[in-house]
C-alpha cells in the first residue's frame, strides 16, 4: 500500500482549515489509520476544530483496547464530538465551530470508513476508475 497526503486552502479561502492524520503502522488496535478533517468555512474556530477533532479521534483510538474497528472508530468520533460541542458552547470564540471528517482503517482486504458532512473518500485502483464511496452529508 502507498500513502501520501498533502493539503491546500484552494482559491476562495485565505486561511487552510484542512488537517489529517496518516499512519500506516498500528494506531492502538488498529493496523493503520487515515483521517481528514475540513473546518467548516466561515464559522469560528474551523482551524482550530480540524486539528483538535483529529487529535482527540487519535488519542481515542490509541487507548481504546477493542477489537471491533467499528466500535473504535465510532467511539473516537462520538467522544471528539462530545469535546467539540462541549467547547463550542463554553468559549464564544468557539461558538459554531465545527469541522467534517473522515477516517479509514484498512484490515485484511476490508476498509473500515466513517465520514461526516462533505469529505470524502475515494477508492484509487489501477485497473478501475476513481470511486467515490462516502456519501456527503452537506446542506449544499
Amino acid at each position: 500500500m502507498k500513502t501520501f497526503s498533502i493539503t491546500d486552502a484552494g482559491i476562495i479561502r485565505e486561511m487552510n482549515q484542512d488537517y489529517y492524520f496518516s499512519s500506516d503502522t498500528a494506531v492502538g488496535n488498529l493496523p493503520n489509520l487515515f483521517i481528514v478533517a475540513d473546518g467548516m468555512g466561515g464559522h469560528k474556530a474551523g482551524d482550530y476544530a480540524s486539528r483538535h477533532t483529529i487529535e482527540r479521534v487519535v488519542a481515542s483510538v490509541s487507548r481504546n483496547g477493542g477489537d471491533e474497528p467499528v466500535s473504535i472508530i465510532k467511539e473516537a468520533i462520538n467522544k471528539a464530538n462530545e469535546i467539540l460541542v462541549a467547547e463550542s458552547r463554553e468559549d464564544e470564540t468557539k461558538s459554531g465551530m465545527g469541522t467534517t471528517l473522515v477516517i479509514g482503517t484498512i484490515i485484511g482486504n476490508k476498509l473500515f470508513v466513517a465520514n461526516i458532512g462533505d469529505s470524502r473518500l475515494y477508492i484509487v485502483g489501477s485497473t478501475e476508475p476513481i470511486r467515490q464511496i462516502t456519501r456527503d452529508h452537506s446542506l449544499v
